[in-house]
């Protein structure tokens, strides 16, 4: 069983972050997501005992700190994400202790383009390694200090809002839209319909764009946990 974070020392998870946690072990395990059950609060539980009591289920550890680190970073609220269905950044985070050799580094790149299937750009100052791909907007991070390394990966989907709601809900919407108003106008002689036509296509083509966009954030995510998790293994394995 992999060692206990340190930072984990004085966290105390409730039984409703349990559920969730073990739910998001569970979905990263099984490359699956799954309903959320949550439970009434009750006294803590720590990271430990929860990585031992899911080892008797068949989760194993790594997949609990994974989905701790979930709980531990919640995703971005506002404005933008609840427009869209889902963060515009997708991030993924884990801090294990120990450092990473600065020789080690230029490994480290070659994990990541392995992983990302990816060559990218790269920077290496000291015990930070910046990894980047423009084409994916995927960013890696990786800063070994203090005794600690932390993973840190994210991924901005503006990109992607701008093509699905820019071109997909607005062109096409519009597009659509101004044959229905001529249709009602003309055919129909309802100017009723010729103006809730659009309208009504606008809406619907919105919400079917917004749930493709929350369903590309849940798997943006899962994606990148388990590039952090690669990262983490390798991190690990690596004679310090």
């Amino acid at each position: 069983m992999p060692p206990d974070n340190p930072n984990d020392k004085a966290r105390h998870y409730s039984e409703k972050e349990v559920s969730r946690l073990l739910e998001y072990a569970t979905d990263l395990q099984e490359k699956d997501e799954a309903e959320r059950h949550p439970a009434p609060e009750s006294v803590g539980t720590t990271l430990v005992a929860l990585q031992e009591a899911a080892a008797e289920v068949g989760i194993e550890p790594r997949f609990i700190q994974l989905a701790a680190a979930r709980i531990d970073s919640p995703e971005a609220s506002g404005m933008g994400a609840a427009l869209a269905g889902t963060p515009l950044v997708i991030r993924a985070e884990q801090v294990i202790p120990g450092d990473l050799p600065e020789e080690d580094y230029e490994r480290l790149v070659e994990e990541v383009q392995s992983a990302t299937e990816e060559h990218g750009n790269w920077t290496i100052v000291g015990r930070t390694l910046t990894w980047w791909d423009s084409a994916t907007s995927l960013e890696v991070t990786v800063v070994s200090r203090s005794g600690d390394t932390r993973i840190q990966a994210k991924r901005r989907l503006h990109g992607w809002a701008g093509i699905l709601f820019g071109l997909g809900v607005g062109g096409v919407g519009i597009g659509i839209g101004t044959v229905g108003l001529a249709f009602g106008m003309k055919m129909l002689g309802s100017a009723l319909f010729a103006a809730l036509f659009p309208i009504g296509l606008t809406g619907s083509l919105y919400v079917a764009m917004r749930r493709v966009m929350k369903s590309m954030g849940r798997d943006r995510r899962v994606q990148l946990e388990r590039l952090v998790d690669r990262i983490v293994q390798f991190v690990q394995r690596t004679p310090r």
